[in-house]
């Protein structure tokens, strides 16, 4: 079966070999246009001129030749024309939405050749009556305020009278715009179709330049392209040959409550009439028999799995065509990949089976997915961020400067330099930061410069750009990041031209929203051979093009059709009366270029995903329903399994060699390190996590803190405690010694000091940035409250004497095997009251202060909630090796989230419901030594390596998760 372009081909040239050059084709898309000149090279028995290829537009171009201007300069027009006739106050970042759906409406308007006064008049009408609350009596009214208390129909009425204003007088916007456009010789597309359609009814129109034109597989014509189509026809120098199924044609018989009708095929709607008005030539063939050979309707569970059907596709195409095949073996110019969601081009890309070397992507890449675009938008972000102050000092801040140090482009070019910085500034913690702090750079430089008008900051872009493009330039293998570069700065240079030849300023604001509307439609090219190789495209790119094998992806509702209605001002009743296009015009047109697609098509697959991104159901399109009625007997299913089976990650551990040996060693009696009771924590409930923290080295990730978390909340908290109690270190602390200490003032005064101690952002200028540190203030009050509560249960348990606070303390401990461990730590606080010495910890986080037996203390599946009863019992045992008896010491924890409701400091062993026994060392030693010497042994053993725990719920918060993939 030939395809439709090559049939037109052959037609033409067996018919007017010798005059083809005196032709003008004309179709709907230019990638059609690059198809049929190939078809006419390849078919050309000896060297002719080539007639012309045009679309459309450019024949309507070529009659009309007043240019059409790009939307954004149309917008700006459109708004000195809504402010003169309007709204003289409007701001123009208010304007820009409505005014974009008012274009689109003038342009429908002017395509259709409605008349705009009369249609204006209308809508006014309509919404006017949609409004109308006069008809309301006294009743009626009290009976809605009754559900809508502020219910005003006098107030209404005025807002009504604002807001019908606006309607009534969209004809004299419309006669003022276009004026406008006159005067400056300008206009947008509808209005050139318009200017073009007049001119043939006022017989003004200019000579065709072509002696016979050839318009083919066009389909939903507007009322000014019908127009020149019968000014052509009437004139005898066009043709028209239209690409259809036949058996579209032939009315389906549809039930109904009166029986059987003959009803309209929806990919029929235009065709038919397009027959009847613009007859073919009677000697052409159209195929009567046209239609697939295999449909397969695939079903996929999401997008993933369309692209990986795709892909089984163009596997099974190659094979039939070789069982062994090769890059060459690959069908050339006749399998397209088709995308009616252009949002899975690179996964579909990506899963292109190998023997395909030849890809032809008729889509582009979107710009607005670049990264040189995300450099942009990060560089507009800092600059709307950046503040100077009055003493001229320039502050980042820090996630905004750090995104843009971050970047992939900035740190190729800034190299070492730039990573240097990145830990500077990490370490200084700091959330916004002085330009004065940052050492001088080329780059830098250009990059943190103020920008104060739209003017500075396109030059600034464009000079960033330019020095990243001229760093790329350096590595050939930055081909496609350069072309990212080169069109993002013609957009912006683009945008610049615009918005000087505008006499209104635009604020940075406003100019970053019209850059993000132009650079949302710009896509960067792919470089292919547009007539070899498999084919990849969107819907719109497929028109006029046949193919014999065929896999189109995201069959479902929603996406194709695309259901959603027009972004329009005019509803749904005035534009099927006025004739202009509908959904109903959409779901046509989209049937129409389904069913023309596939009807030449030898293998047809189509997939659709059951479910979405976001997990919701998928339905599949309708038009895969009607398949089974319109092809019955060829239409086959599959449902693709997608292999979900997860590799299950191998085990990590690490091994005690000679380097783990020699840190070990550092803990040992005469080494120069020791064991804190927090470390052998970690090592109880994961030894990796043990070895990754305080043998490897591996440092948690590292960022600029804004927010305080958990640890240095508790360090102010017990610095404040230290601060407060140090004064009566040694002494007795009496009940009024506390009042004295707890009051407000004094805890806030000292509290304020140790914020600016241990959070240097704190101590940066609250005048200019006080408005984004008011979350630590909250921070503050949260602390106020929490040592106000501590002080409250200290009172209770007063008298007491303050024997130590945050003391250092140390001793040598000999496991069962006979090594000598050196073990280490910080004790919060060491106190006497009544001869018992207790030994505190204060503790911000969760646990229990009782356990069942001691044995759990080292049990990794239950040493989370019993942590801080082994870390006390264990700098309990430090403080009887500085000769303290063991009886006399108690371990004791404040639990900071418990001082409101539990003032019990008390360890203890509940070994029923009634036996409870307060732990002191006394009581615990024995067996805590035991477990203790067994756990070191282990640690130290040259034999055990270091192994992920078996208890994933220690893994839950751990930070070296990624690693170790727990």
């Amino acid at each position: 079966m030939r395809f439709f372009l090559e049939q037109l081909a052959d037609y033409h040239l067996q018919k007017y070999l010798t005059d083809i050059s005196e032709f003008c084709f004309v179709f709907p898309s230019r990638r059609a246009g690059v198809f049929f000149r190939q078809y006419l090279n390849d078919k050309t028995p000896k060297p002719v001129f080539s007639p012309e290829i045009i679309t459309i537009n450019d024949l309507f171009g070529k009659l009309e030749p007043r240019p059409v201007s790009d939307n954004i300069s149309l917008i700006f027009k459109l708004y000195d024309s809504y402010r003169e006739v309007m709204d003289k106050d409007i701001a123009l970042d208010d304007f820009i939405p409505w005014g974009e759906m008012c274009l689109a409406d003038f342009d429908d308007i002017d395509k259709y050749l409605a008349d705009p006064e009369q249609l204006f008049r209308n809508l006014a009408d309509q919404k006017a009556l949609d409004d109308d609350f006069s008809h309301l009596d006294d009743d009626q009214v009290e009976a809605i305020r009754t559900f809508w208390s502020s219910f005003d129909p006098e107030k209404l009425s005025r807002l009504q009278k604002s807001f019908l204003e606006v309607w009534e007088k969209m004809p004299e916007l419309y006669r003022h715009f276009n004026e406008r456009l006159d005067r400056d010789n300008e206009a947008y597309e509808g209005k050139m179709f318009r200017l073009t359609a007049q001119k043939i009814q006022d017989k003004t129109v200019g000579e065709v330049p072509y002696k016979h034109i050839v318009f083919a597989g066009l389909n939903a014509l507007n009322n000014c392209e019908k127009r020149l189509l019968n000014y052509l026809k009437i004139k005898g120098t066009a043709a028209f040959f239209w690409d259809y199924p036949q058996w579209i044609m032939e009315a389906p018989v549809q039930s109904s409550d009166q029986g059987l009708i003959r009803g309209e095929h929806e990919a029929a709607r235009f065709i038919k009439n397009n027959i009847l008005d613009f007859p073919m030539p009677a000697d052409w063939d159209n195929p009567q028999h046209e239609g697939p050979e295999k449909i397969t309707i695939a079903t996929a569970a999401n997008d993933l799995g369309q692209t990986q059907i795709a892909a089984e596709f163009l596997k099974k195409i190659t094979v039939q065509n070789n069982p062994n095949p090769t890059a060459e073996d690959a069908p050339q110019a006749k399998t397209a990949l088709v995308l009616a969601d252009e949002a899975l081009m690179l996964p579909a890309i990506h899963a292109i089976p190998e023997t395909w070397d030849k890809i032809n992507v008729t889509l582009g890449y979107p710009l607005k997915n670049t990264p040189a675009y995300g450099l942009v938008e990060t560089l507009m972000t800092l600059q709307q961020s950046m503040r100077t102050t009055r003493q001229g000092k320039t502050w980042f801040y820090h996630r905004h400067l750090l995104g843009l140090l971050r970047h992939q482009y900035i740190t190729t070019i800034m190299g070492k330099e730039g990573r240097q910085l990145v830990n500077k500034l990490i370490a200084a913690n700091q959330v916004f930061i002085e330009k004065s702090n940052i050492p001088p750079h080329e780059l830098t430089d250009r990059l943190l410069k103020k920008t104060n008008t739209t003017e500075d900051l396109t030059e600034y872009l464009k000079n960033v750009l330019q020095m990243v493009y001229q760093h790329l330039k350096k590595n050939p293998e930055t081909a496609l990041e350069r072309e990212f570069v080169y069109h993002l700065y013609l957009t912006i240079k683009r945008l610049g031209e615009i918005l000087s030849a505008q006499t209104e300023k635009v604020t940075p604001e406003t100019w970053h929203r019209l850059f993000r509307k132009l650079a949302d439609f710009q896509t960067v090219p792919f470089r292919g051979e547009p007539l070899s190789g498999l084919q990849v495209m969107g819907i719109l790119e497929t028109r006029v093009l046949d193919f014999d094998n065929l896999v189109i992806l995201s069959m479902n509702e929603g996406i194709f059709p695309h259901t959603a209605p027009p972004n329009s001002f005019i509803p749904y009743n005035l534009r099927k009366g006025f004739g202009l296009p509908t959904i109903d015009n959409q779901d046509s047109i989209f049937a129409y270029y389904f069913y023309r697609l596939i009807h030449r098509a030898k293998n047809v697959t189509l997939a659709w995903a059951s479910s979405d991104a976001k997990g919701q159901a998928g339905e599949m399109s309708r038009f895969l329903h009607q398949l089974y009625y319109e092809y019955p007997g060829i239409v086959q299913n599959d449902t693709y399994i997608q292999n979900v089976g997860t590799k299950i990650a191998p085990e990590i551990f690490s091994e005690k060699n000679e380097e783990v040996k020699q840190q070990l060693s550092e803990y040992r009696k005469e080494g120069t390190r020791s064991l804190s009771p927090s470390a052998l924590s970690t090592y109880i409930e994961c030894p990796l996590r043990f070895y990754f923290k305080y043998l490897a080295g591996a440092k948690e990730a590292e960022d600029i803190s804004e927010e305080l978390d958990p640890r240095i909340f508790g360090n102010l908290f017990h610095q404040t405690v230290e601060a407060l109690y140090q004064p009566f270190l040694n002494q007795v602390v009496t009940p009024e010694i506390i009042n004295e200490i707890a009051k407000p003032e004094k805890i806030a005064k000292t509290l304020e000091r140790i914020f600016a101690k241990n959070v240097p952002f704190i101590r940066q200028d609250k005048s200019v940035f006080v408005d984004l540190q008011g979350k630590n203030s909250l921070v503050f009050e949260v602390l106020m409250r929490y040592l106000t509560g501590f002080f409250r249960n200290e009172k209770q348990s007063a008298p007491f004497t303050i024997k130590g606070l945050e003391t250092n303390i140390h001793m040598n401990f000999t496991t069962p095997s006979g090594k000598n461990i050196s073990l280490g730590g910080n004790i919060d606080r060491l106190d006497e009251k009544e001869g018992i010495t207790r030994v505190i910890d204060y503790k911000t986080g969760q646990g229990d202060n009782k356990i069942s037996k001691f044995e759990e203390l080292f049990d990794t599946t239950k040493h989370s909630k019993n942590k801080a009863t082994f870390q006390t019992l264990l700098y309990s045992l430090m403080v009887e090796n500085s000769g303290v008896p063991p009886e006399q010491i108690q371990p004791g924890v404040v639990w900071m989230r418990k001082l409101f409701t539990d003032t019990d400091t008390s360890l203890w062993l509940q070994q029923g419901r009634q036996q409870k026994s307060p732990i002191t060392l006394g009581l615990a030693k024995d067996e805590y030594q035991d477990g203790l010497g067994q756990l070191l042994d282990e640690l130290f053993d040259e034999k055990i390596p270091f192994r992920q725990t078996p208890h994933e719920k220690n893994c839950e918060y751990c930070v070296y998760r990624e690693i170790c993939l727990k």
